[in-house]
C-alpha cells in the first residue's frame, strides 16, 4: 500500500501543473460547443455599431483550429469580434501579459475587458496592431486596476477586411505593478470637430499652463449659420493659431469616409486642406471622422497630409506609424487612473507618446461625449504630476515651430474690446502711481515750460534779425 502511494506522489510531481495562463476558456478554439459542433465552445460572434460581419470557425488556425471575422461593411463607430467567456482573475496580480496569434489585412485592436464586484467594468487597451499577412504573435503588458474579479481578451476589427485569431493567453505577472519608467512621456491634447464649448472651457486651461493643443476642424462649419453656431468661427481659429495651437483637418462635412464613393471621400480630404490653408494654417494632419478609414483612404491621405490620427486607444512608440497615429478618447466616463496608466506605459518606452482625444464640454455633462471643466483639470494635474512634455502633433513631429503672437496692450476707448473686458484691461493698462489720464487736465511740467520759452525767444530773435537786413 505504501509503495502505491509513493508511486502516485511521484506521478503527481512529474505531471506539469496547468499554469494560470490556461484560464482563458478554449483558448485554442479546438473544442466544439454543445449544439452539434457548429462553433467553438466558450466563444460567440459579437459586434456593435453599424457593422456587417461574417464569423467562421476555421480549420486553418495558427495551431489546429482558429476563428475568423470578415467585415463586409462598416459605417461609423463599431467593431466585430469573437467574444470569449469570462474567466476569473488571478486575484492578486494587477499586471498581466496578454497575447494571441493573428493575421489580418487591416489594423486591429487587442483589448482586455475587466469586471468588478460593484458591477463596473473597463476596457483596457493592450495594443493596436498593424495588418499582418502571416500568423503573427501580438503580445503586450497591461496594468489592471486592483479588484478585478473576471476578464475577457478581445481582439476587435473595425474596418472592412478580415481578422483571424488563435491561441489566446492572459498571464498574471506575480503581483508586479507597472512601476515608474525611465523616460519622459509626451502627451498631446487633441480636440475634434471644433466645439465652441471646448474652446471656451477646456483650451483656456491649457493656455494657463503654457500648453498647446491640436484642433481637428470640420472645415465647412466655421461661420456657418444654424446648429453650426455651436462650433468655433474663423476668428477663433485665427486666435488659436496666434497662440500657437495647431489647426488641421477633420474633413469638410464630417462623414464616415469608408461609406462614401472614392471620388467623394477624396474631395473631403482635398477640399478641407484647401479651406484650412486659405485661413493661413498649413494643416499637416487629418483625423478621419469616427476613426473610420481604409488602406485606400490612408494611401490618398499620405499624398496630402503628413500624418493621420486614428481612434485606436493605445500609446505611440517609435517608429511612429504616421498614417495611423493612435488616439485615446477621454470622456466623462474616463478616470484619472485610466490616463495615468497610459502615461506610465509611455514612460517605459523611449519616445513613448500619448495622444488624447476630446470633443465638447459642459459643467454637467449630459452624455459621455463631454468632459466637464473640473474633470479636465484633473487630467491636466495627472499630466503635470508625471512631468510629461506637452506638445501638439506638429511640434512633436518637428513639422513646425511657432512664435506666439503677443497682442499690443489695450488703450482706453479701444472699441475692439467688449465691455466689461475693455474697462478691466484699460484700467489694468493705466493703473499705477500716475492715473492722471483719468483725473482731468493737469499743468505742464516745469522743464517743458522752460523748453517752450527758449524756442519762443529764438523765434523772436530770428525775426528781428531778418528785419534789420
Amino acid at each position: 500500500m505504501l509503495g502505491r502511494l509513493l508511486i502516485a506522489a511521484v506521478l503527481v510531481l512529474l505531471v506539469p501543473t496547468e499554469a494560470w495562463a490556461a484560464a482563458v476558456p478554449n483558448a485554442g478554439f479546438e473544442n466544439a460547443n454543445g449544439d452539434g459542433g457548429s462553433g467553438p465552445a466558450d466563444w460567440k460572434p459579437d459586434f456593435w455599431g453599424n457593422i456587417s460581419a461574417e464569423f467562421t470557425w476555421t480549420t486553418t488556425g495558427h495551431t489546429g483550429r482558429g476563428a475568423r471575422v470578415d467585415v463586409k461593411s462598416s459605417s461609423g463607430d463599431g467593431d466585430a469580434k469573437w467574444l470569449g467567456s469570462e474567466f476569473d482573475s488571478d486575484g492578486s496580480d494587477i499586471h498581466y501579459r496578454v497575447s494571441d496569434w493573428y493575421r489580418s489585412d487591416v489594423p486591429t485592436d487587442l483589448i482586455l475587458y475587466t469586471a468588478y464586484a460593484d458591477g463596473s467594468y473597463a476596457y483596457l487597451s493592450v495594443a493596436t496592431l498593424p495588418a499582418a499577412a502571416t500568423w503573427t504573435e501580438a503580445k503586450a503588458d497591461v496594468a489592471v486596476p486592483d479588484g478585478a474579479l473576471s476578464m475577457r481578451v478581445l481582439h476587435t476589427i473595425h474596418n472592412v477586411g478580415y481578422l483571424e485569431i488563435d491561441d489566446v493567453v492572459c498571464v498574471g505577472q506575480d503581483g508586479s505593478a507597472l512601476g515608474p519608467g525611465q523616460y519622459q512621456a509626451t502627451v498631446t491634447f487633441t480636440f475634434d470637430d471644433g466645439w465652441l464649448s471646448a474652446y471656451n472651457m477646456l483650451i483656456p486651461q491649457l493656455d494657463e499652463r503654457g500648453w498647446k493643443a491640436t484642433n481637428f476642424i470640420i472645415s465647412s462649419y466655421p461661420d456657418k449659420p444654424g446648429y453650426q453656431s455651436d462650433y468655433i468661427g474663423t476668428k477663433h481659429i485665427k486666435s488659436l493659431m496666434d497662440r500657437c495651437h495647431e489647426v488641421t483637418s477633420h474633413t469638410v462635412t464630417h462623414p464616415d469616409l469608408v461609406s462614401l464613393p472614392a471620388e467623394q471621400w477624396q474631395l473631403e480630404l482635398a477640399n478641407s486642406l484647401k479651406t484650412l490653408q486659405s485661413w493661413g494654417t498649413p494643416s499637416y494632419g487629418v483625423a478621419p471622422p469616427y476613426g473610420s478609414y481604409s488602406p485606400e483612404i490612408t494611401a490618398q491621405a499620405s499624398k496630402l497630409y503628413t500624418y493621420l490620427r486614428t481612434l485606436h486607444p493605445d500609446i505611440n512608440q517609435p517608429p511612429y506609424n504616421l498614417m495611423a497615429l493612435n488616439g485615446h478618447v477621454l470622456t466623462n466616463l474616463s478616470t484619472a487612473g485610466e490616463l495615468e496608466d497610459l502615461i506610465k506605459r509611455a514612460e517605459h518606452v523611449d519616445g513613448g507618446w500619448v495622444v488624447l482625444v476630446f470633443h465638447r464640454s459642459a459643467i454637467a455633462p449630459p452624455s459621455d461625449a463631454y468632459v466637464s471643466p473640473k474633470q479636465f483639470k484633473g487630467f491636466l494635474e495627472v499630466v503635470a504630476k508625471h512631468n510629461a512634455k506637452v506638445e501638439t502633433i506638429a511640434q512633436h513631429l518637428a513639422l513646425s515651430s511657432c512664435t506666439e503672437v503677443v497682442a499690443p496692450p489695450p488703450v482706453v476707448g479701444d472699441k475692439s474690446l467688449a465691455a466689461p473686458e475693455a474697462a478691466t484691461k484699460a484700467t489694468a493698462a493705466t493703473a499705477g502711481s500716475d492715473t492722471g489720464c483719468q483725473a482731468g487736465p493737469r499743468g505742464l511740467p516745469p522743464g517743458l515750460l522752460a523748453l517752450l520759452g527758449a524756442l519762443g525767444w529764438l523765434l523772436v530773435r530770428t525775426k528781428q534779425h531778418r528785419s534789420t537786413r
